[in-house]
């Protein structure tokens, strides 16, 4: 592994972004996305499960607010890297984060904020790929953020996401299903035969989510 605890410190630490890679979807204005008729009751979470090559059992720290309308993760092996001797297998990590909400009785919402911080350094020729599907457990329509960095690139990164939902999925009246997040990170060589002892890695250290109207939930009574 080519990333050292102190480097992850570092990136654990950033809050804000490099000018050089503001390459971010920042989340829509609530004002415009919240409408008028909003179920009084809060929306909490129960509890946050995850899996995945990236969050082995024990590498997850998982923080939950005292409201229980926001959440963090913080991983210690979410890293993906590439280079000589390096496994294919290393290049490609992920993690599912399953959360489990308590809905208003008669309610169903359709979008969510999350924001991902990590750091990435990559050589001429190598590609990085952050990318999160999002989908209600049980639905198999998604909703997809992506964000792809070629090298020389060093740098931390903090990608802030409005995932809308309400045109494709909502969440299922009546039941309880969770939101499923997948988050992958990936790395290779797209350059070998220019640049065959090219070196790269990213990580992703944590997960902010925001449930909240304030960050722009979308309601609607179910029919």
């Amino acid at each position: 592994m080519i990333v050292g605890t102190s480097r992850l410190a570092l990136a654990l630490s950033l809050l804000t972004a490099s000018a050089a890679f503001a390459e971010e979807r920042l989340p829509v204005n609530p004002v415009d996305t919240i409408p008028v008729l909003a179920p009084s009751e809060p929306i909490t979470i129960q509890k946050i499960q995850y899996n995945g090559t990236g969050c082995p059992l024990g590498t997850v720290a998982q923080n939950v607010s005292e409201d229980k309308q926001a959440f963090t993760l913080t991983f210690s092996e979410f890293i993906a890297e590439s280079g000589p001797g390096i496994s294919l297998t290393q290049g490609r990590k992920n993690c599912i984060a399953t959360v489990t909400l308590n809905i208003p009785a008669g309610w169903q919402y359709s979008v969510a904020n999350f924001y991902y911080r990590g750091f990435m350094q990559l050589d001429e020729g190598v590609k990085a790929e952050h990318s999160v599907d999002y989908s209600f457990e049980g639905q198999g329509r998604t909703s997809r953020f992506a964000s792809t960095m070629s090298g020389p690139y060093e740098s931390d990164y903090v990608y802030s996401d409005s995932v809308g939902l309400a045109t494709t999925v909502w969440s299922p009246c009546g039941v309880s299903r969770a939101l499923n997040l997948n988050t992958k990170i990936r790395v290779a060589n797209t350059n070998s035969a220019y640049y065959p002892e090219a070196r790269g890695f990213i990580t992703n250290d944590s997960i902010d989510g925001q449930i909240t109207q304030v960050f722009g939930l979308t309601w609607r009574r179910c029919s």
